[in-house]
């Protein structure tokens, strides 16, 4: 049986019904009222429980929001239940009651709520290179999310909302699936490498069995996919992360961290975790060949990389100075601009500048 969190549908603006406010001290659900007769707004009130019947939502939320009569901490004490029409009220009904202030943050999300209720997520390709010879061994989906009127919304903005709107299970597990049948659709070939938050899974046998059943349905090999852990310097419960990794590890999942280099959190990780591949954070690539410091920390990486037996993936190359040096110190993987930019379609890149020099190529 799956967990409540993995069932709950998000939120949507777009379903009628009635509000019911509602909060632990009268005086403060006394200042909601006077609010709402200032507006000339109609409802019914039952002792600790005010209902305002198929009302606005979006309007209503925009004008407690914008008239600033309750303040900051008020608006943490206020708590808002939308009830779609024909539901009953129940003790369950009020595991989905937000708080005045979480609604007001889900205002600020209401073109991710759009894009998740349509399932209009994307995943971009990026081609990722063997470091010896330059061909495409695999891709990583990157997402993106189509707001109604066609533009884009990037991973930065996307998590962003989701973290702010506690929506950041809905928003992670559709970018799993999304990236499963996008690569299946475009026929990407190789190695796949899905991005996935730690903290967005609770128990990775349900929360993670969607990922799995699609991956099985598409009949993607295990070994094939890499599901790499973003922000890992933010990693906090290192014991909850090994379970997860674990749990994929026994389905036959690759994993790998991202970012690792960029503080000592992401390199005491390594010898915990042990993952199969570490990409370098690319604020330690760039302009490698000119600094030092950025040579020292990478040459250590390797080095360790190559002790725990971890394949190492540099990304974010750019230039071919950056690139020449990060094959001839060891890595096994590359990454980046110079290679491909994200796209909505599989690229295979030609050989490069750097391998053909070094095959005799012109």
């Amino acid at each position: 049986m799956a967990c409540r969190r993995c069932q709950k549908s998000p939120i949507s603006f777009e379903d009628g019904g009635d509000l019911l406010l509602t909060c632990g001290v009268r005086e403060l659900l006394d200042k909601v009222v006077g609010v709402l007769d200032g507006a000339g707004l109609s409802y019914a009130r039952q002792d600790m429980v005010v209902t305002l019947a198929d009302v606005d939502l979006v309007g209503l939320l925009e004008f407690l929001r914008d008239s600033q009569v309750l303040n900051p901490l008020e608006i943490r004490d206020v708590s808002a239940l939308q009830m779609p029409f024909g539901q009953p009220l129940t003790f369950q009904s009020f595991t989905r009651a937000r708080t005045l202030e979480s609604w007001f943050d889900l205002l600020g999300a209401r073109d991710l709520l759009g894009a998740l209720d349509r399932k209009s997520f994307l995943s971009w390709f990026q081609p990722i290179l063997s470091a010896v010879d330059g061909t495409v061994v695999g891709y990583e989906a990157l997402l993106r999310a189509e707001r109604e009127d066609g533009t884009l919304m990037f991973p930065g903005e996307i998590f962003e909302k989701a973290f702010i709107s506690e929506l950041l299970f809905q928003v992670d597990r559709l970018a799993r699936v999304t990236a499963l049948r996008s690569a299946a659709q475009c026929g990407a070939e190789g190695l796949l490498f899905i991005n996935f938050v730690p903290t967005a899974i609770y128990d990775p046998a349900h929360c993670l069995r969607t990922t799995v059943r699609w991956a099985r349905k598409l009949d993607f090999d295990p070994k094939r996919i890499v599901f790499e852990v973003t922000e890992t310097e933010k990693v906090r419960d290192v014991k909850h992360l090994k379970k997860v990794l674990d749990f994929y590890r026994e389905v036959g999942y690759q994993i790998a961290l991202d970012d690792v280099g960029s503080g000592y959190a992401s390199l005491n990780l390594l010898a915990m975790l042990k993952p199969d591949i570490i990409k370098v954070d690319m604020e330690i690539v760039r302009n490698i060949h000119l600094d030092r410091n950025r040579q020292a920390i990478f040459k250590a990486l390797v080095g360790i990389a190559r002790d725990l037996g971890i394949q190492i993936l540099a990304e974010g190359i750019e230039i071919q100075d950056e690139l020449a040096y990060a094959v001839e110190n060891g890595v096994d993987l590359v990454q980046g601009y110079l290679f491909a930019r994200p796209a909505p379609e599989i690229i295979v890149p030609e050989v490069h500048g750097y391998w053909a020099r070094e095959s005799g190529v012109r």
